[in-house]
């Protein structure tokens, strides 16, 4: 399988920031890995970090604007070889969307929302490099196996804007509606009779972000604040 990165990117923020906060945590189907916060620079070690010799992984639990692309698509690469089952709770946007995109199984609350946009610039804007990097990051997601609906929200969608994906992305995605990982009662068979609502395709406008990435031939960023 190709890398999931495709360039260099790193983090330009004045603004001082911890990262990710990474917690494990037991589940019925095995420890989990709670993810929370903006992706940074460093944050892959600290990830990858977690996979020794203790008890076996079973997913990721995330909750994320997004952050770095570089650092997101290295943590979605282990994701995708420790073949981790990925939960949403609440929200899981930009970098985060690669990391749950790349789960093994998919599972999101009924109140998740999953959201994309295109790679942008430190302005909030798109350039020669950034489309370019847009381009070459849906690509890669093709060969992956996401489904082309949602690789065409996340190319149509300015870097300052998103998209959260609807009913039928989800589908395509076979999404599970169910938090595998609260209490025995959920470790059922996932070949039971599910179904996916309340998450509808809509454009909100993003606030702008302070904080910037930089790639070897564009300036780059992936990601979105809340309000």
């Amino acid at each position: 399988m190709r890398a999931l990165w495709f360039v260099p990117i790193l983090w330009l923020s004045t603004v001082p920031c911890a990262g990710m906060e990474i917690s494990r945590v037991e589940s019925c189907a095995g420890d989990v890995l709670k993810l929370r916060g903006d992706i940074v620079a460093g944050d892959y070690v600290k990830f990858r970090s977690y996979f020794g010799d203790q008890a076996r992984i079973a997913g990721l639990d995330l909750d994320s604007t997004g952050g770095s692309l570089h650092e997101g698509s290295r943590i979605a690469a282990l994701t995708r070889k420790k073949r981790l089952s990925t939960f949403v709770s609440k929200e899981c946007d930009s970098a985060c969307a690669f990391i749950f995109l790349l789960g093994s199984k998919r599972y999101i609350s009924k109140e998740a929302r999953i959201g994309v946009h295109a790679v942008g610039n430190d302005y909030g804007g798109e350039d020669s490099g950034t489309l370019r990097d847009t381009i070459h990051f849906a690509r890669l997601s093709a060969k992956l196996g996401i489904p082309s609906s949602a690789i065409g929200k996340m190319v149509t969608t300015p870097p300052g804007k998103i998209t959260f994906l609807d009913q039928n992305d989800l589908a395509a995605l076979k999404v599970i509606v169910r938090d595998p990982f609260t209490d025995a009662a959920n470790c059922r068979p996932d070949s039971e009779p599910t179904s996916i609502g309340g998450v509808l395709a809509t454009h909100v406008e993003a606030p702008h972000r302070s904080s910037a990435f930089a790639a070897t031939k564009s300036r780059s960023s992936y990601r979105r604040r809340l309000p």
